[in-house]
């Protein structure tokens, strides 16, 4: 029979053809060995596994040298992770009794100490030596196989995990009454989407930290506070809730209260910020009127005692930069003037210097009724002479002593109203309608 017809009883993959090579063996073993890429060696199992023969490959493939892995030859689990030593030891054990051939997967430490992840593939052959298995093995290095393989089952479960967020985010759209948003801080890329009855419209912003830095969307008094929170929630997952004005929904600055959730992947990296802004205008009016009762003097509208005490302490920690004046101040014989005309008029000329007191101060400063008829003030980012023109002009309507002090840096209000207090006292113990000022 000739050659070709004894070739072609053969499949291309049938190890028969390695003939064309010649009949030594020797020749076509070491071109395989010695070019393959992964590692080949015999393994001899006894009490231990004990190596046999190596290939260079396999020392490439498992991160040693022949010299640095010597030591290891006589027991090659020594070099495997210690979780995986007894289910490779069981492997090995329950088909080599049996000359079975053996497949499993194991970590080992490379001799840099990283870990790598190993395919061992062993068939039994002929020991003319002893009685003792040996395993003719392939090892290949499946390390970045596996991670890539991890890698995309993370992606598959966080794309899971976000197709639900979605989903939940839909039905959320759908169902919920106000203004839902989302952020996308890679892109930079703000979407609203507006659920009301007569207004369903869906805005994209793109550029959002230049847009909100131009637009006028939240008030000067709360765009930092609202910026950092976007920040933090950009930088790490956490969820929380914003009370500021905005005129998102419309008809001007209006009180809104955000509530937002930060969505991150496995590694802890922000996707995106979503939430719901809530129109809260009306309720915190109303909850700040109720405050507002709670906190003022029925009679004068001004501040109470302790509540101004508080206000004024809140004021200067604030803004310690700025220059600061207390002012006590009482007005003159007004008990002779109850005594005579009555309480009705008596409460007239409180309410009248209430009046006069916010027309002329202002919202620059802290006003409130220390009890009877006595008041004090706290003016903020005001020169000492301005403070005693408005006193001056505040004498033309009533008569009055005052105490005016300098608030000292670090300084609580309750000394500082005891040294305004001192002062006063002085004026009222000389001529009266007057103003004692120290420094």
């Amino acid at each position: 029979m000739e050659t070709e017809e004894i070739w072609n009883q053969y499949g291309i993959s049938d190890y028969h053809r390695l003939k064309y090579l010649g009949d030594d063996i020797n020749e076509v073993l070491t071109i395989v060995l010695k070019n393959i890429k992964a590692g080949i060696g015999l393994f001899e199992v006894g009490e231990t596994v004990r190596a046999l023969y190596l290939n260079e490959s396999f020392f490439e493939c498992i991160g040693y040298t022949a010299e640095e892995y010597e030591q290891n030859l006589n027991n090659i689990f020594s070099t495997l992770h210690k979780d995986d030593i007894e289910g490779f030891r069981n492997c090995i054990l329950e088909h080599a009794g049996k000359l079975e051939p053996i497949y499993d997967t194991v970590r080992g430490y490379r001799q840099n100490g990283n870990l790598g992840v190993f395919d061992i593939k062993g068939a039994p052959i002929e020991n003319k030596i002893s009685d003792s298995p040996i395993y003719l093995t392939v090892v290949s290095d499946v390390t970045d196989t596996m991670e890539k393989e991890q890698r995309i089952m993370e992606l598959n479960r966080l794309n899971s995990q976000l197709s639900i967020q979605q989903e939940r985010y839909k039905i959320l759209e759908a169902t919920a009454r106000g203004l839902l948003f989302e952020y996308d801080p890679h892109q930079d890329t703000m979407i609203f989407s507006y659920n009301f009855p007569n207004n369903k419209k869906r805005k994209v912003i793109e550029h959002y930290k230049e847009y909100s830095r131009k637009s006028p969307l939240v008030h000067s008094n709360h765009i930092e506070a609202f910026r950092k929170a976007l920040r933090d929630a950009c930088r790490q997952e956490q969820e929380g809730d914003l009370e500021y004005l905005s005129t998102v929904s419309g008809g001007g600055y209006r009180w809104h209260l955000t509530h937002y959730k930060s969505m991150a992947d496995a590694e802890g990296n922000i996707l995106s910020v979503i939430g719901r802004i809530e129109d809260i205008h009306d309720e915190k009016m109303k909850r700040e009127q109720l405050n507002r009762k709670a906190d003022v003097d029925g009679l004068t509208n001004l501040y109470r005692k302790e509540v101004a005490f508080e206000k004024m302490q809140e004021f200067v920690t604030e803004a310690p930069e700025l220059e600061f004046y207390f002012i006590v101040m009482d007005l003159d014989d007004f008990k002779q003037i109850n005594d005579q005309y009555g309480h009705q008029y008596g409460d007239k000329i409180l309410k009248k210097t209430a009046e006069v007191l916010i027309r002329l101060f202002g919202e620059s400063s802290i006003i409130g009724r220390f009890g009877g008829d006595e008041f004090v003030i706290l003016t903020k980012g005001m020169a000492y002479e301005e403070v005693n023109r408005l006193l001056d002009a505040l004498r033309e309507e009533v008569k009055f002593c005052a105490g005016i002090v300098a608030w000292r840096k670090e300084e609580d209000v309750r000394s500082t109203f005891d040294r305004a207090d001192k002062a006063m006292y002085q004026v009222k113990a000389g001529k009266k309608n007057g103003s004692c000022f120290e420094a």
